[in-house]
C-alpha cells in the first residue's frame, strides 16, 4: 500500500505533506516540460513561423543571386571568347601544318617544330626544322607600314647563334589576303646568310607582322603564298 493510500484511509493529509512533495519521476527537473495544452502537434509558434519565412526569403535570395552571377559569368565568358583573335583557317598542302598566331596564319613543313628559345608571350614565334625556319614578330600598330620600314630587333636573333643585325634589300609590295599593306624583302648577313622577310598589316585588328623565312625556294614560296590575315 502506498503512502498516499494510507493517508486517505486516515481521512486527512498531513499539513506537512503535499502532492508536490510526493515522489514522482515526472517532476524531475532534468526532463523537458510537457505542454499539456499543445494540441497543435509539431506546429511552429508564431515567432518560429516568422523566423522560418525570413530564413526562406534569405535562402531564396542567395539562390537567385548565385544563378544571376553564374549567368552573367557565362555571358561574359562567351563574349570574351567571341572577341578573342582566332586568325584565319587555311588549307595546307600535304606534308605541311598551319601556324596560327591569332591574327595571321601560314603553312610550314610538318617536320618543323616550335623553337622555344625564340618564342615568347610578347608576339615572337619561331618554328624550325631540318630544312629551315619561319620566325615571326607581331605587334599592334596604329597605321600600316610603308616600304622600307625598319624591322624589329627581335628578328636579329633568328638564324644566328646570337642576335646579329641584317640588311633588307629588294623591297616590293606583295598581295596577301586580309591585309591592307604587305611587302617582301631579302635579308642578308655577312657569311652568306639569306632569308625572305615579309612585312604585312592586318587592318581589322591593327596588327603588324614581320615574318622571316629561311628555307629552300619551293618551301619559302608555299609559306609566303599561304599567308593570310
Amino acid at each position: 500500500m502506498s503512502e498516499l493510500q494510507r493517508w486517505d484511509r486516515a481521512g486527512h493529509l498531513p499539513e506537512e505533506a503535499s502532492l508536490d512533495r510526493l515522489p514522482d519521476r515526472r517532476r524531475d527537473s532534468r526532463l523537458p516540460a510537457v505542454d499539456r495544452n499543445r494540441g497543435r502537434g509539431l506546429d511552429l509558434s508564431p515567432a518560429e513561423v516568422v523566423a522560418r519565412r525570413s530564413n526562406r526569403r534569405w535562402m531564396l535570395f542567395m539562390v537567385v543571386s548565385s544563378v544571376v552571377i553564374l549567368v552573367l559569368a557565362l555571358i561574359a565568358t562567351a563574349v570574351f571568347v567571341s572577341n578573342e583573335p582566332s586568325g584565319p583557317k587555311i588549307s595546307v598542302p600535304v606534308g605541311y601544318q598551319a601556324i596560327n598566331d591569332g591574327y595571321f596564319s601560314y603553312a610550314v613543313p610538318r617536320a618543323w617544330k616550335n623553337n622555344p628559345s625564340n618564342t615568347d608571350q610578347a608576339g615572337d614565334v619561331d618554328t624550325s626544322g631540318p630544312t629551315g625556319f619561319a620566325g615571326e614578330h607581331i605587334a599592334y600598330s596604329a597605321s600600316a607600314p610603308v616600304l622600307g620600314a625598319t624591322p624589329p630587333v627581335a628578328l636579329e636573333a633568328l638564324g644566328a647563334s646570337q642576335p646579329t643585325p641584317f640588311d633588307l634589300t629588294g623591297g616590293r609590295p606583295v598581295a596577301i589576303a586580309g591585309t591592307s599593306a604587305a611587302f617582301v624583302y631579302t635579308a642578308t648577313r655577312p657569311g652568306g646568310f639569306q632569308a625572305t622577310v615579309v612585312n604585312a598589316y592586318d587592318y581589322k585588328a591593327a596588327v603588324e607582322l614581320w615574318l622571316m623565312i629561311q628555307a629552300p625556294p619551293s618551301v619559302t614560296g608555299i609559306i609566303v603564298s599561304s599567308l593570310r590575315a
